[in-house]
């Protein structure tokens, strides 16, 4: 058959257009419904990686609320088998009891919890008590001597008092913290395998096609969706064994009963375990049935198409075709002179399809560029709100917009920018976002914190930190509030109201704290046009006499820190003084010995220094104290380990010597702690150095951080003024470097215990008549 020229064009021109036809059918076709299967399989993984973090949040709580309850004194003496008499101990174990009963009702996801003392070779339980002779349970005492401090049992049968469960259980060590050898017993908390059974079940929406199941390092059944699979083995799978010997998460096809199934795990990196998903492919790839006749459709439409334009539309159809041709091989057609302008555009619509493309991708990035500031109000907002109460929730969408929290302890202040002057919209929205960024400049040198403007020339600062209690971190707050003000004054002329709420250490509660910095910016018109309004200080404090001796701790712990023990020993005798003209119960005090040397233990390791070497030269401290004969024979040991805690950190001090730059430092706060402008900012332009960096070198040198350090220069400055009663506090305090005296009254309460009147009074003597 002979083709003329126009048949031979149409037949080239008709070639290549079913082929880039066919072409963009099948790349279109392996990037759609490949792509789906690429996604279908990744969503399977976030499902197995939600289950995991999931397990993994329970677990660690469940650890973590078992710690607690151990610290109980009730455990202590159970586990040690320490009593005086038969009535002790029957109080002891139902005041035990009460608590476990009490510990399961407040954690719904145990099923039953015991104790098993090494001691006396009893188990107790909410439900029963055995001695070691009947116990049912002797299974525990088999994991005294379990390498680490605790570990996850998988799925065993228990009996809890009334019938035998099936269960995963937490093992944990008594004490807490101790190796080998050196336990006297064991905790064991139990889940019941239904339990973690729908851990798994409520992540997917709707009933699951497959099997969802979790095995053990040894391929053992932990828990799986058919009951009847429980206690058994699948190491000897050949799927399995691919697992085991595999990476730690994947997802790969096998044979399993005779049908191609879908094969997804991982390996939790807290338990060890594996989770496994096994679905039919054919259930798997359901989803893709629709998408893929639809492609298939769309590309016999086209097809069809392609034949219409070949052999129907006349041959002026081939210019337009063969200059889109040439555009995508980058070789035009050269247009000809005097050629109609129409004529030399052509058929465009490829062109114009890529160059939109190129567009809508430049705007996307724009967009999200934009939506950065708006996604972090959101994200704040719902926090304030109460609407966000999950801290890995909000934390990916917080890194996203460059802020950063810390999952606990948190303070929110409400501020607002003064408008005298009648300031305009637009001033108050620049004012808002300088204020934002002086805030969260000074916030995260040491901590961490967000700000966000509310409009109308308020904004919100949430401080979060990373240690400390809640009235400290209340003052630390009120400290950065005062250098934040400060800094807008001084470099924008411009001045804000603060109010501040209370310190709480869970995300939750931030809308506690956040409305109570509302409620104290209500005060604004008797406070002033600019400083820190503490919500402490607009509400009536709570009475404190009953805890004065324990408040005492805090003073002595801290000259230990600090490297002043001697100015610490005089506290403790008074502290066992004033408990023996109380008459507090024996009992009471060799706990409150107890509890200081504790506490004085934790502040050596917070520093960085070893207790174990003081702590085993004493030997077993509980039974020290407790066969103390007298009040006197319980301080003078106390005072010994006191004693022996200084002597370490000396010695290392001495060791240590002191940074060039720290002395410098100290030199320059001591002259100018009276500056209420004295920040981190501050030294770093004075010295030349980076802020970070200064902090650094004060929490190595110092043992403490900056604001901490400046606090307690000003509280002991002030202590001195407070000598000459013709001083009135509120000259004190700005002497020393405060904007209000109620941040300064608030302050000095906290480090001394009093108010400044009260110090006054009491610690110098009353006023002369």
């Amino acid at each position: 058959m002979k083709f003329g020229v126009s048949g031979k064009i149409m037949l080239i021109y008709g070639s290549l257009f079913l082929a880039v036809i066919s072409l963009a059918f099948v790349f279109s076709y392996k990037s759609t419904v490949g792509g789906l299967e690429q996604q279908l399989k990744t969503t399977n993984m976030a499902l197995l990686k939600q289950i995991d973090q999931k397990m993994e949040l329970s677990f660690q709580q469940t650890e973590s609320s078992l710690l607690q309850l151990t610290s109980e004194l009730e455990f202590v003496y159970f586990m040690n088998d320490s009593y005086m008499d038969n009535a002790q101990k029957n109080d002891n174990f139902f005041a035990l009891s009460a608590k476990l009963t009490k510990f399961l009702n407040n954690n719904l996801q145990f099923s039953s919890i015991m104790a098993y003392s090494a001691e006396s070779g009893s188990i107790l339980s909410d439900q029963f008590y055995t001695t070691k002779e009947q116990s049912e349970n002797s299974w525990m005492k088999d994991y005294l001597e379990i390498p680490d401090y605790f570990e996850w049992l998988t799925t065993h049968k228990i009996w809890d008092g009334k019938i035998n469960r099936d269960v995963v259980t937490l093992i944990r060590s008594y004490p807490p913290i101790s190796a080998p050898g050196f336990r006297t017993g064991v905790v064991a908390a139990n889940i019941d395998v239904d339990v973690l059974y729908r851990m798994i079940h409520d992540v997917y929406e709707e009933e699951a096609a497959g099997h969802t199941f979790i095995l053990d390092k040894t391929g053992q059944v932990v828990v799986h969706d058919d009951a009847s699979m429980l206690y058994s083995g699948m190491s000897e799978l050949p799927y399995i064994k691919k697992m085991v010997t595999g990476p730690d998460s994947g997802t790969y096809s096998a044979v399993v009963d005779g049908v191609k199934q879908t094969v997804s795990y991982i390996t939790s990196s807290y338990t060890g375990w594996k989770i496994v998903n096994i679905v039919p492919e054919s259930q798997m790839y359901k989803p893709l049935v629709v998408t893929r006749n639809l492609l298939i459709m769309l590309a016999l439409v086209l097809l069809i198409t392609a034949f219409v334009i070949l052999f129907v539309i006349n041959r002026r159809t081939f210019s337009p075709i063969d200059r889109m041709l040439g555009k995508l091989s980058r070789h035009g057609r050269p247009i000809v002179a005097g050629a109609p302008e129409s004529a030399a555009r052509g058929v465009s619509y490829l062109e114009s399809f890529l160059d939109q493309m190129f567009v809508d991708r430049d705007k996307l990035e724009r967009q999200l560029r934009d939506s950065k500031p708006m996604l972090k109000w959101r994200t704040v907002m719902d926090v304030l709100t109460g609407y966000r109460t999950d801290f890995a929730v909000i934390a990916p969408h917080l890194d996203f917009t460059g802020s950063r929290l810390f999952p606990e302890w948190y303070v929110v202040c409400t501020a607002e920018i003064s408008k005298e002057g009648e300031l305009q919209p637009r001033d108050q929205t620049l004012y808002a976002y300088a204020l934002c960024n002086v805030a969260e400049e000074i916030i995260n040198t040491e901590n961490a914190g967000a700000a966000i403007d509310l409009g109308g020339g308020r904004v919100v600062i949430v401080f979060s930190f990373a240690e400390g209690d809640e009235e400290q971190n209340h003052l630390r707050a009120m400290a950065l509030l005062e250098q934040i003000l400060n800094v807008m004054n001084r470099q924008i002329g411009l001045t804000v109201i603060a109010g501040l709420g209370r310190g709480y250490r869970e995300l939750k509660d931030v809308p506690l704290s956040y409305a109570e910095s509302q409620q104290a910016l209500h005060y604004k018109k008797v406070a002033g046009n600019h400083g820190v309004i503490s919500i402490l200080d607009v509400q009536a404090p709570d009475n404190q006499d009953y805890y004065r001796m324990v408040r005492m701790i805090d003073k002595i712990v801290d000259a230990l820190k600090r490297g002043e023990l001697e100015k610490g020993i005089p506290y403790v005798q008074e502290t066992f003084q004033e408990a023996v003209s109380s008459n507090l119960p024996p009992d009471l005090l060799r706990q409150f010995s107890f509890e200081l040397v504790m506490r004085a233990a934790q502040t050596m390791e917070s520093i960085g220094m070893d207790t174990e070497e003081t702590l085993n030269e004493i030997g077993n401290l509980y039974e020290r104290i407790n066969r103390c004969e007298n009040w006197r024979e319980t301080e003078q040991m106390v005072e010994a380990v006191l004693l022996g805690f200084a002597d370490k950190i000396e010695k290392r001090r001495s060791q240590r010597g002191k940074n060039e730059h720290v002395g410098r430092i100290l030199e320059y706060i001591q002259d100018n702690y009276r500056d209420s402008g004295l920040s981190l900012d501050r030294l770093a332009e004075e010295f030349d150095l980076h802020p970070t960096y200064i902090s650094k070198l004060f929490k190595e040198q110092m043992e403490d951080n900056f604001i901490d350090y400046l606090i307690k220069i000003r509280i002991e400055a002030a202590k001195k003024l407070l000598g000459d009663k013709s001083i009135k506090i509120s000259d004190i305090s700005d002497s020393i470097g405060y904007m209000h005296t109620r941040s300064f009254t608030r302050t000095f309460k906290k480090y001394t215990g009093l108010t400044p009147t009260e110090y006054r009074e009491q610690v110098l003597g009353p006023s002369s008549p």
